[in-house]
C-alpha cells in the first residue's frame, strides 16, 4: 500500500471554472451564431490553446493567474481589435462576459493563495561581536 498519497486530492474550485469557461469561450462562435467570422473562429481556438493549459493552474501558479487575467482582458477587446463585434451582441457580449469573469477568476486565485501563504518572519538577528 502507498503510504503518504491521498486518494482523494482536493479539487481546485476555481482552476474547475477557468476550465469551463475556457471550454464556453472555444465554442461559443458556433453555439451563438457567429461562426460565420473568420476572426471569430479563429480567435476563439487559438485562446483556448494558449490560455486553457494556464488557467487550469491559476491557483497554484501566481504567473498562471496573472497570465489568465491578461488573456481575460484581451477576451474583453478581441471582438473590437478583430472587427467581429459588428456581427451582433452575441459576438461581443459573449467575449465581455467571460474575459471579466476569467479576470475575476484570476484575482480570487491570487487573493486565496495570498490567504493561504504563512506570513513571513524576520530572522533573529546576530549580536554585535568586537
Amino acid at each position: 500500500m502507498t503510504q503518504g498519497l491521498d486518494p482523494h486530492p482536493r479539487r481546485d474550485p476555481l482552476a474547475a471554472a477557468a476550465a469551463a469557461l475556457v471550454l464556453l469561450v472555444t465554442v461559443s462562435p458556433w453555439g451563438l451564431g457567429f461562426s460565420g467570422s473568420h476572426a471569430a473562429v479563429a480567435a476563439h481556438i487559438a485562446f483556448a490553446m494558449g490560455i486553457g493549459p494556464i488557467a487550469v493552474l491559476i491557483s497554484a501558479l501566481p504567473a498562471a493567474a496573472v497570465s489568465t487575467a491578461v488573456g481575460g482582458g484581451w477576451l474583453v477587446a478581441s471582438p473590437w481589435a478583430l472587427g467581429y463585434a459588428s456581427l451582433g451582441v452575441t459576438a461581443w457580449s459573449a467575449d465581455l462576459i467571460a474575459g471579466m469573469s476569467l479576470v475575476a477568476l484570476s484575482v480570487a486565485a491570487w487573493r486565496a493563495r495570498d490567504a493561504r501563504r504563512p506570513p513571513e518572519v524576520a530572522a533573529p538577528m546576530e549580536p554585535d561581536r568586537p
